[in-house]
């Protein structure tokens, strides 16, 4: 279904849809837009929204997440973290014609498995370099796959995210600190079950769950923003703050507070009004836990 179908054969759908959610044409268009376009399949962009997710939302009277109800293949997943992609290096993945022709008989690559199932879409394409840019094609799509991303990496610990959800929805409505959530964050990681944080002894995972777990949540959160001087491990938007992490294993708080002062990381977010602060994570590599944090304004 295309945006130009969606606006003119479906119009009364979304009137009635509009009606239901309480909200207004232009609102409920927005929403559709963000949760359920985004598709192309060629270099010429045309935008195409996901039919399934789109019929069932007019069907219910509700914009709710359909598509990930019939779940994620645990073998895709298998493959993601054999080749240790991070879910952030997604956005923005850029790749050649050849990576969609890859055979299918053996298949080492998750990039082109996840566009041939719809996770990954076209954002854009160099054409003198004749090569693509990928990354998640809506918020749906990117929620699912980052709730299912968690469950996979912590099988027995995945109903936690429930509690840390509903924290983060807290501080985004001002309920908590950003002291208080990263106390609870804190208590988080220091409940998960042996089995996951031992095989997973580096910076990368303690960063990907977090990551994860937020986008899972509905957070405006970036990994691996780039600055002229280096990547930060994650950058959460909030309405009133934006937030700038930094996890060091092994190293202590005020050397991964040093580090986002020395980059500069803050700098990415300079036209911005909202007041900047620097969140330094240490993480204590034997005890498998944060050891110690700190909060300061950049």
């Amino acid at each position: 279904i295309t945006e130009e179908e969606l606006l003119t054969q479906m119009k009364p759908d979304i009137e009635w849809l509009a009606q239901e959610m309480e909200m207004t044409y232009d609102e409920t268009v927005a929403e559709l837009k963000r949760r359920y376009d985004g598709y192309h399949f060629s270099d010429r962009m045309t935008d195409v929204y996901n039919p399934w997710s789109l019929i069932n939302a007019f069907d219910d009277g509700r914009i709710r997440d359909y598509w990930f109800s019939t779940g994620t293949p645990t073998s895709l997943l298998n493959l993601f973290r054999l080749r240790d992609i991070s879910m952030a290096e997604l956005e923005g993945k850029r790749a050649s014609l050849e990576v969609f022709d890859a055979p299918t008989d053996r298949i080492t690559d998750p990039v082109p498995v996840l566009f041939q199932s719809g996770y990954l879409t076209i954002k854009g394409y160099d054409r003198e370099e004749d090569e693509f840019t990928l990354g998640f094609p809506n918020e749906e799509v990117r929620r699912g796959f980052a709730n299912s991303l968690y469950r996979y990496l912590t099988p027995d610990y995945w109903d936690s995210s429930t509690t840390m959800t509903g924290n983060f929805r807290r501080l985004r409505r001002g309920e908590l600190t950003i002291e208080q959530y990263m106390e609870r964050l804190c208590d988080w990681y220091a409940g998960m079950p042996y089995a996951v944080t031992d095989r997973n002894q580096n910076e990368q995972f303690y960063q990907a769950l977090l990551y994860a777990l937020l986008v899972s949540g509905g957070a405006d959160v970036r990994a691996e923003e780039m600055t002229s001087d280096g990547r930060m491990d994650i950058a959460l938007l909030m309405p009133k703050a934006i937030y700038i992490m930094e996890f060091k294993l092994d190293l202590s708080a005020d050397e991964a507070m040093a580090q986002i002062r020395s980059k500069n990381y803050a700098v990415r977010y300079a036209a911005d009004p909202r007041p900047k602060f620097g969140i330094a994570v240490s993480v204590d590599k034997d005890r498998r836990k944060i050891a110690e944090w700190k909060v300061e304004a950049l």
